[in-house]
């Protein structure tokens, strides 16, 4: 079936770091729909063998209806989501500012991003964290109410398959299981990072470790506690929602 300019897409949003780029591809690969970065759109995949997964070429069904596939982290006000379908993506937020500070050290970032970063880092990691939550938790609750299905980066790691099949069908996109499993084998940590190790680092990579709970390894018990409590803030904000992504003995 032709797809029109028309059709509503896929969207896949959530704060930076926390997995969008990975469920977008997933996204892209098990509906046959093409990837879109929305406001960047001459940013490509560079790896040629993810441009052409991401297509919306494959020999299978497309999702009907739909256009793109599209990732960002822009506010609401800015994004034409209407009629779309948003797939919300949480991350433990240790493991994103963990992330996110390697990102902004490592000189992946815009300078302007890492500038503020580092003004903040000369008040004190503290600072830093305080300011991130705040930004991370404005995201959460901007979108959540907007979104079909919230989904946990960290179950994805850990269940796999089986989750993804249920967020899909839960938000009225249900395809083959096939198609699913293909998609995650597809787009492993091994072949994204380019033969690495799922927990094997490399700091100057987009996709440096691909694990969960590494923030164990990089904040105080006391910095921890900032997060738990963050947490537990976006739970009350939209506890239907929020609440089955924090329920596991992941986020303990």
């Amino acid at each position: 079936m032709p797809k029109s300019r028309n059709n509503p897409s896929i969207w896949v949003i959530g704060y930076p770091k926390s997995g969008n780029t990975w469920l977008s591809y997933l996204c892209s690969y098990c509906f046959n729909l093409p990837y879109r970065n929305f406001g960047k759109p001459a940013k490509k995949p560079a790896q040629a063998w993810i441009r052409d997964s991401v297509s919306g070429n494959h020999d299978w069904d497309s999702l009907e209806g739909y256009e793109y596939v599209q990732k960002t982290h822009k506010p609401p006000r800015s994004v034409p989501y209407e009629n779309g379908i948003i797939f919300y993506i949480i991350r433990d937020p240790r493991d994103v500012f963990v992330s996110y500070r390697h990102f902004m050290k490592n000189r992946l970032a815009g300078w302007k991003g890492r500038f503020r970063f580092i003004l903040l880092g000369m008040l004190g990691r503290g600072a830093q964290i305080k300011w991130f939550l705040t930004k991370w938790e404005r995201h959460i609750n901007i979108w959540t109410p907007y979104a079909q299905a919230v989904l946990s980066y960290d179950r994805i790691l850990s269940e796999g398959v089986s989750y993804l099949n249920g967020v899909f069908e839960n938000a009225g996109c249900k395809i083959h299981d096939n198609i699913v499993e293909e998609a995650y084998r597809h787009f492993s940590f091994e072949r994204m990072s380019g033969g690495r190790n799922r927990g094997d680092e490399d700091k100057n990579s987009f996709f440096r470790r691909g694990i969960s709970g590494d923030w164990k390894n990089h904040l105080s018990e006391e910095e921890s506690k900032a997060f738990e409590q963050a947490m537990e803030d976006v739970k009350k904000m939209n506890p239907i929602k929020i609440n089955e992504v924090f329920s596991t003995e992941i986020y303990r």
